[in-house]
């Protein structure tokens, strides 16, 4: 997929209609007239909305500030966490990808690129990697720093709450770090969900100590240096289609990777199948309608 591809596989974040790309090459444009620019690197434009919801804002503002030394930071927070080894662990969740040459996997929240690097290794040769983030400053430097050989890779500034590609089009898609503070986190893991094709890969993960740790006093301490560290692990925003779910906690038992494949619809009981051998009738519905509240 080239540059010119991946803008015609642009749709509307919004409503998902086509895009109209201009001669140019340097804009799309909505049928309701938004325009999305495309950067002279080009990085595409594609928030939505234009006016960042508050805590969204918010993050986008810090993240942008912080760039530089933001590499730095995380590494040390996860030193302190039980001196966590910081490369295995972000090569164990790119793993649970299970991502192969020539795939194409969606980074939500790429940052400077760290996980982006593994994931492109992972999908050359010939594959594609659509990277993206709130913060321009961040993916800008994950865009200098990348090794893009031998591949296809994109980058476009995107709200993960609101993404612009139809149904169905990766093979995998990965977040970490951000989601907990999604000013709109059940359409995050909606959108996230949507994107994927069936039998594809969802791995997603963010800040949270393990129920067991928080009364111990170094997480104790923690949690109350850091509130980001009290988040629950938000399994209620999972869709229902899906299948194989699983909870991992890594970084010293304080973040939480959840990973699970994505299926054509949701699963369903069959509330009306006769139990066999009986010479009666009973399935679920029958023993619903006899239960008492």
């Amino acid at each position: 997929m080239n540059q010119q591809e991946f803008l015609e596989s642009l749709v509307c974040p919004r409503t998902g209609t086509p895009l109209t790309i201009a001669e140019d090459g340097k804009s799309l444009k909505s049928e309701d007239g938004t325009v999305y620019e495309v950067g002279d690197t080009g990085i595409v434009n594609m928030l939505y909305p234009k006016e960042l919801l508050p805590e969204d804002a918010r993050e986008q503002y810090l993240y942008d500030q912080a760039f530089l030394r933001y590499d730095r930071g995380v590494s040390w927070v996860f030193e302190t966490l039980n001196h966590s080894d910081e490369a295995a662990t972000r090569r164990f969740f790119i793993d649970l990808m299970e991502l192969k040459p020539g795939m194409k996997a969606l980074e939500v929240g790429a940052g400077t690129g760290k996980d982006s690097a593994l994931i492109l290794d992972k999908v050359r040769p010939g594959g594609t990697a659509v990277l993206s983030d709130l913060s321009p400053n961040m993916l800008k430097l994950a865009q200098e720093k990348l090794d893009t050989g031998d591949l296809n890779v994109h980058y476009f500034l995107g709200n993960g709450s609101y993404l612009p590609f139809p149904d169905d089009t990766f093979d995998a898609v990965f977040h970490f770090g951000g989601i907990n503070t999604f000013s709109e986190r059940k359409r995050a893991f909606d959108e996230l969900t949507r994107v994927v094709k069936p039998g594809g890969k969802v791995v997603v993960g963010d800040e949270s100590v393990a129920p067991w740790l928080r009364d111990t006093p170094t997480y104790a301490t923690l949690l109350k240096a850091n509130p980001l560290f009290r988040a629950e692990v938000p399994i209620e925003d999972v869709p229902a289609n899906i299948e194989n779910f699983k909870l991992h906690y890594v970084f010293g038992n304080a973040f939480y990777i959840m990973e699970y494949r994505v299926t054509a619809k949701a699963p369903e009981v069959d509330i009306d199948l006769p139990i066999p051998g009986k010479d009666f009738v009973d399935n679920w519905r029958i023993r619903a309608e006899k239960a008492v509240d």
